[in-house]
């Protein structure tokens, strides 16, 4: 059994994993990063081929000054992490949620274009788009390379000293007080000074007793469109990633 002390232990590599990890030894933090299956893996919520990296989320103000912080972050990891495709809303007849973009957007100083629909149906005929909708065009925001992104990220802060395993985390032993150490499956104690537990949907496993019944985690699904061969409407030069 090995016994190490750092600063601070992450567990879970995903983006906010990841990104803390990094950020952390920068500021010159000890730090130890873990994941039971590793950083980008299909079993993450960070996982998968892509997302959409946006700056729009309705009324959600917060999620959209994120956005734009961590947009240039993105970008500073290259071009193969970041698609500047554009991201297109598109939005019914009084529809609130989108309204609030808009409100949003304007508040944030965020660089965007409202389509009414003669203009959406001009600039993009490859989309059907039903009567009296609109759309938003976000032209600076586009698409991230999911898997590829967090892997980097994890390169990064491995480059300037974080400790990397790939490795699971016991859930912590019920204690009074603070938490002073984790045990992994291999049998090692891991004691920090602070714990940063980024476990996403896994942090009713992480801790049972306390967010067993308070986090419910949803299934989402994954659709994938065919388009017809040789047909380039739809690559990133002519249509925008879309919402």
């Amino acid at each position: 059994m090995m016994q190490q002390q750092f600063d601070v232990a992450v567990v879970g590599a995903g983006v906010f994993g990841a990104w803390s990890a990094y950020k952390l030894r920068l500021a010159g933090a000890k730090v130890v990063l873990l994941d039971a299956y590793g950083a980008g893996n299909s079993r993450a919520s960070s996982g998968g081929e892509t997302r959409i990296i946006r700056m729009g989320y309705g009324p959600d103000a917060m999620y959209s000054r994120m956005a734009q912080r961590s947009l240039p972050s993105w970008k500073a990891l290259g071009d193969e992490i970041f698609q500047p495709t554009g991201v297109l809303w598109l939005a019914r007849e009084n529809d609130a949620y989108c309204e609030a973009v808009i409100k949003n957007l304007t508040e944030a100083a965020v660089k965007f274009e409202r389509l009414a629909e003669s203009e959406l149906r001009h600039r993009y005929p490859q989309l059907k788009t039903p009567d009296r909708s609109w759309g938003i065009l976000e032209p600076d925001s586009g698409v991230l390379m999911a898997r590829q992104g967090v892997k980097a990220v994890v390169s990064k802060a491995q480059s300037v000293g974080a400790h990397y395993r790939r490795e699971a985390a016991l859930p912590p032993e019920t204690t009074k007080g603070k938490l002073a150490k984790l045990r992994t499956t291999n049998g090692d104690e891991i004691y920090a000074r602070d714990f940063v537990f980024a476990c996403g949907p896994w942090l009713p496993q992480t801790f049972p007793s306390l967010l067993g019944q308070l986090i419910y985690v949803t299934r989402q699904e994954v659709f994938f469109l065919g388009v017809p061969a040789g047909d380039d409407s739809y690559e990133k030069e002519n249509l925008p990633a879309w919402i």
